[in-house]
């Protein structure tokens, strides 16, 4: 398995086939950092939407020019089903219900476990 590792992240795809994207503790993201970790990921896919995995439990910060860059269209074109692991559980059950309020293209939900959130993923596989 072919790993990435950029300033902010690890990246790599695994044996389903689902890209994880694991943020390194104490990073602050600015937007060459998110333009970066972008074109890692398509690297690593093949410009091929894919199930991602995205471990935020390191808490990184997000500058607000890299979070208008990864709510692009063509960012959010490469994902089929988003699954977010958070560091607890209060900040899980905010973001999920904050997520039914909100309309979302692509299926997202935040996640305390990782295999949880891998058993979730696998359901949108074979769509």
């Amino acid at each position: 398995m072919k790993k990435t590792i950029t300033r902010t992240g690890e990246f790599y795809v695994d044996k389903h086939d689902i890209l994880h994207a694991i943020m390194l503790p104490g990073v602050t993201v600015d937007y060459e950092d998110a333009l970066d970790n972008f074109l890692v990921v398509k690297n690593l896919t093949n410009s091929k939407p894919t199930l991602r995995l995205l471990d935020l439990s390191n808490n990184p910060k997000f500058v607000s020019k890299a979070k208008k860059f990864l709510d692009n269209k063509e960012v959010n074109n490469m994902a089929l089903a988003r699954a977010i692991i958070t560091g607890n559980s209060v900040k899980k059950i905010s973001f999920n219900f904050f997520l039914k309020l909100n309309a979302h293209k692509v299926p997202t939900k935040f996640f305390t476990e990782y295999d949880s959130a891998i058993d979730w993923l696998m359901t949108f596989k074979d769509k």
